[in-house]
């Protein structure tokens, strides 16, 4: 009877074919930026939810189009041109997930979708903290869709909580698929210059270390360096599948949904697809002032050296 390993080493040819789906990207590089900020009140403690509820009305009123609710909780808002707000898991932690744009655009367009949030969060005494870990113990969960809900059954609420702390920066940035793997790995050598200013790293590993579903250790980092792109998804498919609150093993799942299994496994540099197009999303960025975006770009264009 073979097993669930080797049939997960036999079948990553379905995640191989996922991405060698992919079409060449455009000589621009559009570059996506999602940019998480917990929200402090006067007494810089995390905002509560009927003070981040009071944001996102005060924003549908202004055009933005509620996207997602969950009972009577707004939970995702899009603007005019396509940006999205919604939780980062905390009450207080609202991330801001821009449309694609060019390199010279992304940052500023960015820095102004946020300062429309901020003014908005004013209105209601919230103020961004510009930090990567909010400084409390308490629990700050909000669970504001079903799939917020499976991991909240899954990790338990004492491991998962820890990723309501955290804010973070990310940007994707679209690579031709030729040259994925030598970005991946240009990214991996250079591990060392994210992890200089990256705080949560540690809160990340103990979240592994005491979640209830027993993940495999590097199921958060990951590994750094690949020989192709065969090797990265046999990589990948080490790892269990979500479903539901449980792990089943690679192997045993036939009808995978890929972009979701992806989102479920944490490294540092990882591939996406978005429609046709290839992408890399960076991870390892600590939230830091708004002003610092344009240098946290620059580090990302350097290190994947297209």
């Amino acid at each position: 009877m073979i097993t669930a390993e080797l049939s997960a080493r036999a079948d990553t040819r379905r995640l191989q074919e996922y991405f060698d789906a992919a079409r060449a990207a455009p000589s621009a590089t559009p570059i996506g930026m999602e940019v998480e900020t917990s929200f402090l009140d006067e007494s810089r403690r995390p905002i509560t939810i009927d003070q981040s509820q009071q944001i996102f009305r005060t924003l549908a009123g202004k055009g933005w189009n509620v996207a997602q609710t969950k009972g009577s909780i707004l939970s995702v808002l899009t603007s005019p041109r396509g940006d999205k707000l919604l939780y980062e898991v905390g009450r207080q932690n609202l991330e801001i997930a821009t449309v694609p744009t060019s390199t010279r655009q992304a940052v500023h367009e960015c820095r102004m979708v946020l300062e429309e949030l901020y003014e908005a969060a004013a209105l209601h005494r919230a103020y961004p903290s510009y930090k990567p870990i909010v400084e409390t113990k308490d629990d700050l969960l909000i669970i504001p869709d079903e799939r917020d809900a499976i991991w909240d059954a899954l990790d338990g609420r004492e491991a998962l909580k820890m990723i309501a702390w955290m804010s973070a920066v990310q940007f994707t940035v679209e690579v031709p698929p030729e040259k994925a793997l030598q970005c991946l790995n240009n990214l991996g050598a250079a591990i060392g210059r994210y992890l200089a200013d990256y705080p949560q790293d540690s809160i990340w590993r103990d979240y592994i270390r005491t979640s209830n579903a027993n993940y495999r250790e590097d199921r958060y980092g990951g590994p750094l360096q690949f020989d192709g792109l065969p090797d990265y998804c046999g990589e990948l498919a080490k790892h269990d599948v979500v479903q539901g609150p449980t792990l089943v093993p690679y192997g045993s799942v036939r009808e995978l949904d890929i972009p979701l299994y992806l989102r479920s496994i944490w490294w540092y540099f990882r591939l996406r697809r978005y429609g046709e197009r290839l992408c890399i999303e960076i991870r390892p960025l600590a939230r830091r002032h708004d002003s610092l975006l344009h240098r946290q770009l620059d580090l990302v264009l350097e290190t994947l050296a297209l």
